[in-house]
């Protein structure tokens, strides 16, 4: 009788340490497109549902369990630097007349 009582007490005591250790593990949402008719994923994209969702980058694994796709560290001291646009705006023209009417 007192066996079960304290394995389920130590069980208990145990969920909510395992679930602050999943918290502070590093987590981000990896980019996704729509996917079209005549469209496939690349290589570095999964297929899930209509989209393409860009795989995880290395020391991370992907949570397809939710809404939204996830992806959660391996390690607490995981990093994921996010890629940087590459657009450049185009150069002012100073010989270009404006429109009619601006």
């Amino acid at each position: 009788m007192r066996f079960p009582a304290l394995a389920i007490a130590a069980v208990a005591a145990g969920l909510p340490l395992a679930a602050a250790a999943q918290g502070s593990l590093p987590n981000y949402e990896p980019q996704q497109r729509l996917r079209t008719a005549l469209d496939t994923c690349s290589n570095t994209e999964v297929m899930r549902n209509a989209y393409c969702v860009k795989k995880c980058a290395s020391g991370f694994r992907m949570d397809l369990s939710g809404p939204k796709p996830r992806c959660i560290g391996l390690k607490p001291d995981a990093t994921y630097t996010p890629p940087k646009p590459s657009y450049q705006p185009p150069a002012p023209n100073p010989a270009r007349k404006p429109p009619p009417g601006a």
